[in-house]
């Protein structure tokens, strides 16, 4: 088997980043520093835990999955050859693979987008101050640059997808910030709005004094969505 990533987790059903639900498998380390990050051991990169590959295999043969998501921490920080060799791998399985992006590497997603089959890309916010306190070095240029790629890669291949993802986390995202995120999007992007939920182990402490919107906040940020996209979809609510 070729030169493989640590794998850090696995979930045998997991939600990261797709509307089916799939296996998924989590890398260590991330360039962003989101309070609200669930997986905070592997966003710092200090994950000591090591899932060896040939027990996913043996889980996903026995499953007949047909889907399968890379998620993290971002995968984009792991070595980049790695990463198409874990893609390959998982693909010969029968799988098509997905991956879970923050999109703030556009160059090294470039490269990764050719092996995949669905990208699912985190849009944080629309401010630039906020973009580059979390960790993206040219803010929402390098959002489009990677949001840019995404679409001409749907339009060249049949056996690609993707879809952008906004935690509506309120510290973050406001009425003003989704006009904003819907200006830069397609009419036919897929466009999911994810609940700000508190949970275990978030990186920030705090990001527990922080209220979740309420169901009738969501449907008014829903509603403005709509304005720029015909397909938004509402997780975890």
């Amino acid at each position: 088997m070729k030169n493989m990533p640590q794998i850090c987790g696995f979930n045998e059903c997991s939600e990261a980043g797709i509307d089916v639900f799939a296996p998924a498998i989590f890398m260590n380390g991330c360039n962003f520093r989101c309070p609200y990050c669930m997986n905070s051991k592997l966003a710092a990169g200090k994950s000591t835990k090591t899932v060896d590959i040939e027990d996913v295999k043996a889980y996903v043969l026995v499953d007949k999955s047909q889907w399968f998501m890379i998620s993290g921490g971002e995968p984009t920080c792991t070595d980049t050859e790695k990463i198409k060799n874990l893609i390959q791998e998982i693909q010969s399985w029968g799988c098509k693979v997905g991956m879970s992006s923050n999109g703030s590497r556009p160059e090294i997603l470039r490269e990764i987008i050719p092996f995949l089959n669905y990208v699912a890309m985190d849009i944080k916010a629309s401010s630039d101050n906020i973009l580059k306190d979390l960790g993206m070095k040219s803010g929402q240029i390098d959002l489009l640059y990677a949001k840019n790629k995404l679409t001409e890669t749907k339009m060249e291949r049949e056996d690609f997808d993707y879809e952008f993802r906004t935690t509506l986390y309120p510290e973050y995202i406001t009425k003003g910030s989704i006009e904003d995120i819907g200006k830069v999007l397609r009419k036919d992007d897929k466009w999911v709005l994810q609940q700000f939920r508190h949970a275990k182990n978030m990186l920030s402490p705090k990001a527990y004094e922080v209220e979740p919107y309420t169901k009738k906040e969501i449907e008014s940020l829903v509603k403005i969505a709509k304005k720029y996209s015909d397909n938004v979809l509402v997780r975890y609510v």
